[in-house]
């Protein structure tokens, strides 16, 4: 999968915080039925796919002390 660029981030940012775009996503959540927990999953499954991330963005891990 290909990294976007920085300009390219930054449009999409701003097309998703424009008056229109908001308009357009009140008016799908109006209209909006729930999902079935079928269709829930077949979406998450989908989704996971756009969810991936490169191991060398995260950070560096912090050595805590975790207590259970």
């Amino acid at each position: 999968m290909s990294r976007i660029s920085d300009v390219e981030a930054r449009e999409l940012l701003e097309d998703a915080a424009s008056d229109s775009r908001r308009e357009d996503f009140a008016r799908l959540k109006q209209n909006a039925e729930p999902l079935s927990p079928k269709e829930y999953l077949q979406f998450l499954t989908w989704a996971a796919f756009f969810m991936r991330e490169s191991p060398e963005d995260r950070p560096r891990p912090v050595e805590k002390v975790m207590l259970l």
